[in-house]
């Protein structure tokens, strides 16, 4: 019965290892910017509230949301040549709440750039704005979480037949908020860091300012890690016993990576709370990997015997390949330009 609701998979123009590898490095990237822009956000409006000065790096807020959304592009298209005959059917049962993600992401950039140009002026508004794009950022990691995990299970699409207005949501999955909260989480810990990192590069900060600040976002990661490693255990065990059988001792590597992981998150942790940038700046990047590779282990898992990329016809075409790897080169180039001259100093510039 689930087969028969499946539709047939596309063509592939080149070998799936090249959309699958690709769609792994260009996610981490996404990944790497979404938990900057959403802790950020969070950071930003807490500090808000809390009555603290909000300097001029507020204006990193809209470039990070530029850049999260460029860099989603990528592996979104990567995940429609893999998975596309699943990825369509569940953007279709959610169609309202899934195509409201590019009006209310308009709103929310914004909502950003308001922030930025009216901190000092208006206060008021400039909060509101900052409250309205956080919100809308947690909304958009909501329905993208809501996507990725109703594109897993065919089973519930007959929904459809009892709600055809595109307006479902994947309630009764039980992955859904601990999945959710793992990742929210995740982006705390993540933009503690990068807060630190930050401040350890900003040279012109006052040093008593700066070593507070990069205490605080140290701190921050590790204290989020801990809520992150039990969201993270409580995940786990939310998904099909033989799924999450195969993380303990049911597969080789899925159980070499969770261990690995576990074992790098308490490292983290530890390292956090002895205020160690440089071992942080070494384990964060690979714990960040491993999750993302886990994340496409599951959702091998999930398919089982229903399918595997592997079943994809292939029709060799690799021109399209060829373009966008040199584009995608290209473009990172150009960022690491823009962003050079972001951070240099204005004299610099000017000589």
């Amino acid at each position: 019965m689930i087969l028969q609701i499946i539709p047939a998979p596309d063509v592939l123009p080149a070998h799936w290892m090249w959309s699958q590898v690709l769609l792994l490095v260009t996610f981490l990237l996404h990944l790497v910017l979404m938990n900057f822009i959403v802790g950020g956000s969070i950071f930003t409006l807490w500090d808000s509230f809390k009555g603290k000065t909000v300097k001029n790096d507020a204006f990193s807020i809209p470039t990070l949301i530029a850049l999260t959304i460029n860099f989603g592009v990528p592996p979104l298209l990567f995940v429609q040549v893999i998975y596309g005959q699943f990825f369509y059917s569940s953007s279709i049962l959610m169609a309202v709440p899934w195509l409201l993600v590019i009006p209310f992401l308009i709103l929310g950039y914004y909502g950003a750039y308001i922030f930025v140009y009216k901190t000092g002026k208006n206060k008021a508004l400039a909060r509101g704005s900052l409250v309205l794009s956080t919100l809308i950022l947690l909304y958009i990691g909501f329905m993208l979480v809501n996507n990725s995990t109703l594109m897993l299970r065919p089973e519930r699409w007959s929904m459809y037949f009892e709600n055809p207005g595109g307006t479902n949501l994947n309630w009764g999955e039980p992955t859904l908020f601990p999945r959710y909260l793992h990742f929210m989480t995740g982006a705390i810990a993540i933009a503690g860091l990068g807060k630190a990192l930050w401040y350890y590069f900003r040279k012109k900060t006052e040093p008593q300012e700066r070593d507070s600040e990069m205490k605080r976002g140290i701190k921050i990661f590790a204290y989020a890690t801990v809520v992150q490693i039990a969201l993270g255990i409580i995940f786990l065990f939310t998904l099909p016993s033989e799924i999450y059988s195969l993380f303990l001792g049911g597969n080789m590597i899925y159980t070499i990576l969770i261990s690995i992981g576990f074992i790098l998150a308490l490292a983290a942790v530890i390292q956090g709370l002895k205020q160690q940038l440089r071992s942080l700046l070494i384990i964060a990047p690979i714990i960040l990997a491993i999750m993302v590779v886990m994340r496409e282990l599951v959702r091998h898992a999930y398919f089982g015997d229903i399918y595997t990329p592997g079943d994809m016809v292939l029709q060799p075409e690799y021109g399209s390949l060829t373009m966008f790897l040199v584009v995608f080169l290209a473009g990172l180039y150009l960022i690491y330009y823009m962003l050079k001259l972001m951070l240099k100093p204005k004299t610099d510039i000017e000589r």
